[in-house]
């Protein structure tokens, strides 16, 4: 087996191109995924707005609150939240593109590998016949 076998085997070459794709997915979510969740949770610890009322309670003088836009914190932690879950999708579409790597590498690697087994035993029943001498009778293979 020599390279120009490996890298001539689509298989081969698709199957690291995803374990190289899938593994760098998997770094970026994993440590994206961890400092964003770390952002959330300090966030998590501060006390929650007391200001709320049920919808029952609500009048006119109170309708602003309820439609008052975020504060800068809770809109950091919303922005954080949907980061995170973006990196926790690419961590996972980084592992499943690393298994289906590994499994397309397998599969041209033994390809490979028969192939060239294949072309060694042409190569020696070439071999054999060409050594015999002429009008001896070879066994049927």
């Amino acid at each position: 087996m020599k390279l120009p076998d490996l890298y001539g085997d689509w298989r081969f070459v698709s199957g690291v191109a995803l374990l190289v794709l899938g593994a760098s997915n998997w770094m970026v979510g994993f440590e994206r995924t961890h400092q964003y969740s770390q952002i959330v949770a300090t966030a998590s610890h501060s006390p929650p707005p007391t200001d709320f009322r049920s919808f029952d309670e609500l009048d006119n003088a109170s309708d602003a609150a309820v439609l008052d836009p975020l504060t800068a914190e809770e809109r950091q932690v919303s922005y954080a939240t949907a980061r995170m879950d973006f990196y926790h999708a690419t961590f996972l579409t980084g592992q499943v593109m690393v298994i289906a790597g590994l499994l397309l590498w397998l599969w041209g690697m033994i390809a490979v590998i028969q192939s060239d087994a294949r072309r060694a035993l042409r190569r020696s029943a070439e071999r054999s016949h060409a050594m015999s001498p002429p009008g001896a009778r070879n066994p049927p293979a």
